[in-house]
């Protein structure tokens, strides 16, 4: 069992790494494997703790730098998309919401490359407020359900063309409140053992120093790279979650 959790301890920090630096990349990174060690769904609220500690980290220095009124819109939609994903979690199995989700990553991935959809401000369907509570909708209902808020959130934030450091700062804030309200609805729907709380508390050591190294790779990150690391993260995720799935069903263990 030791190997196992040394694997973890070091993706863990990685994740928290990409995040610090970032403004995303812990859920997508981590939440997958912490699903294949831990292999129940206690791997989902680990991941949401460690997740909110790693935002709480950033928010009173980032604030600022948010996207106000785009951060209302997303806080708004997550609102409405959080009861979605604790009734998805209950309802319809976890797998069914691993291939959901795989799809939806892929599909953001597409839309940031340009692949899918041309650029967010060429699309005229409907109105960008609208847009703005769709993502957070569905970003709401990712964190709840898969600890994964990021994938909607910033990919619409790259296609709107945001910078770098704006995207970083309102990713950050919009986590700390998503993953707060999270494991609040988790722990009424399910509640936390004291389990969780241990392995979760296991943990923490790797995703501070994660932290930490992310903040002194802040500022070397270009724009270019940054487009670039975040679509790699997005099928990078999708597969990760496509093998959880594969792994998780009959006849492969």
């Amino acid at each position: 069992m030791e190997s196992p959790f040394l694997f973890l301890h070091a993706c863990v920090l990685l994740a928290a790494l990409l995040q610090a630096a970032t403004g995303f990349g812990f859920g997508v990174i981590a939440g997958p494997i912490v699903l294949l060690v831990v292999n129940d769904g206690s791997a989902v609220q680990m991941t949401i703790m460690l997740s909110l500690l790693v935002s709480l980290l950033f928010v009173p220095p980032l604030y600022r730098k948010a996207d106000r009124r785009l951060l209302n819109r997303l806080v708004m939609g997550t609102l409405l998309g959080l009861p979605l994903g604790v009734y998805g979690f209950l309802q319809v199995g976890v797998d069914v919401l691993k291939l959901a989700a795989a799809l939806v990553v892929l599909a953001m991935a597409g839309f940031v490359t340009g692949r899918l959809g041309g650029s967010t401000g060429a699309r005229r369907g409907l109105s960008r407020r609208w847009r703005d509570l769709g993502v957070g909708v569905v970003s709401g209902v990712m964190s709840v359900s898969l600890a994964m808020p990021g994938p909607a959130a910033v990919a619409h934030m790259v296609a709107l063309r945001r910078t770098k450091d704006v995207t970083r700062a309102t990713a950050l804030v919009l986590f700390a409140f998503s993953y707060s309200a999270a494991i609040s609805f988790q722990a009424l729907a399910v509640g936390v053992s004291r389990e969780t709380l241990s392995q979760t508390a296991l943990l923490v050591p790797a995703t501070v120093a994660g932290v930490y190294l992310g903040r002194k790779a802040v500022g070397r990150i270009e724009e270019r790279t940054f487009r670039n690391i975040l679509v790699a993260v997005l099928i990078a995720t999708a597969a990760g979650l496509l093998v959880t799935l594969i792994a998780g069903s009959p006849g492969h263990g």
